[in-house]
C-alpha cells in the first residue's frame, strides 16, 4: 500500500508543477 501512496504523491506533485507551468506560460498548441 505504501507504493500506492508514493505514486499518488508523485503524480500530484508532477501535476501541480505541470499545471503551474501551463498557467504561467500558456501553451501554443492552437496556432
Amino acid at each position: 500500500m505504501e507504493a500506492l501512496v508514493y505514486t499518488f504523491l508523485l503524480v500530484t506533485t508532477l501535476g501541480i508543477i505541470f499545471f503551474s507551468i501551463i498557467f504561467r506560460d500558456p501553451p501554443r498548441i492552437n496556432e
